[in-house]
């Protein structure tokens, strides 16, 4: 990070830069030059979005001379996968606090999770309506044993973990200087909006040209975009970033449907579509809402996002696993 970095730790856990790849078979459909850039490929088991939040989180971790990770997250949270991972490739322990009981068998990311040797803490729904205090209970444990912990909120969405998506940002502005194509839009699937944040303060601090757009799959557009201004806000202050807040913050809305949580037949259709049609996977949860999201707005109005226009896929292959018998009754009764 070329204009902050200095007072900003950071550990390096990231494969970059992430390639930028054209979907030549549905540009060709849709008559727009759709690409995406593979940030799924930022590492192996600590593959997608989350690794690049923790170079900046666990960056402070380390500097704060934290032995001890604690976050949370559902069964199949990516972030607490990732979290488990660098734990691991670090020296150091991941406490996670999860959504949920004990399954009869593990699968997917709690199965990576406890293959790496994460602590798991299993949280019934009312302890999950206090996970603020589960959080700090498990932080005051770590404390009496004399360990040093450093706690993460659900999915790294901190000011600190902000700042992965705008080093992803200076990492894209670097790409188009060196030949990728000058995106008119760049899209990325938003949760908090943390991610869509970062990106907008890459657009100040490097001169991106392209239309920054996120597609919320769980929170309501609103709540998205106070997120986003907040987070601009306080890391314009903490860091003494020079950017401001946008005067329009653009999401492509009306996808959410009953939260991140819910599946739906859209989703899993655009998983298959697109395995088939290019090669890639999309996790059901995440990616794949926000990119049926997006071909959909392309379909009902391609002019509104220019000639050129690149998704950041942001990972989650692991999580598709689970949903492997609503996948297998789709793929059979297309059969």
């Amino acid at each position: 990070m070329a204009t902050a970095a200095p007072s900003i730790p950071r550990v390096e856990l990231a494969l970059g830069p992430t390639p930028i790849l054209k979907l030549e078979r549905l540009s060709r459909e849709l008559g727009v030059e759709l690409w995406v850039k593979r940030d799924d490929l930022t590492g192996l088991l600590e593959s997608g979005n989350k690794i690049r939040k923790l170079e900046f989180l666990v960056g402070e971790a380390l500097a704060q001379r934290a032995d001890t990770l604690i976050t949370c997250g559902t069964l199949q949270s990516n972030c607490c996968r990732a979290v488990s991972a660098v734990a691991a490739r670090l020296g150091l322990k991941a406490i996670l606090a999860l959504k949920g009981g004990p399954p009869d068998e593990y699968d997917g990311n709690l199965l990576l999770d406890r293959l790496l040797g994460a602590e798991i803490r299993y949280c019934d729904d009312a302890e999950w309506d206090k996970i603020d205090q589960v959080l700090a209970d498990l932080e005051a444990r770590v404390r009496a044993r004399g360990r040093t912990p450093y706690v993460i909120p659900e999915s790294g969405a901190t000011v600190t973990g902000a700042l992965g998506y705008l080093s992803c940002g200076q990492e894209l502005a670097q790409q188009i200087r060196q030949g990728a194509p000058d995106f008119d839009t760049v899209a990325i699937t938003a949760f908090s909006g943390g991610s869509h944040a970062g990106l907008l303060m890459a657009k100040q601090l490097t001169g991106l040209r392209g239309q920054i757009v996120s597609i919320p799959i769980a929170w309501e557009a609103e709540r998205v975009r106070a997120y986003v201004t907040d987070v601009i806000k306080r890391a314009r202050g903490r860091y003494s970033l020079d950017v401001e807040v946008p005067e329009t913050i653009r999401l492509i809305d009306g996808y959410q449907g009953g939260g991140r949580a819910e599946v739906r037949q859209a989703a899993l259709e655009t998983v298959v579509r697109v395995a088939r049609t290019e090669g890639i996977v999309l996790d059901p949860v995440y990616t794949a809402k926000a990119f049926h999201g997006l071909l959909d707005a392309l379909r009902r109005e391609p002019d509104a996002f220019g000639r050129r226009v690149c998704f950041i896929h942001t990972g989650g292959i692991f999580s598709i696993f689970p949903f492997r018998r609503a996948l297998s009754r789709f793929l059979d009764a297309q059969t």
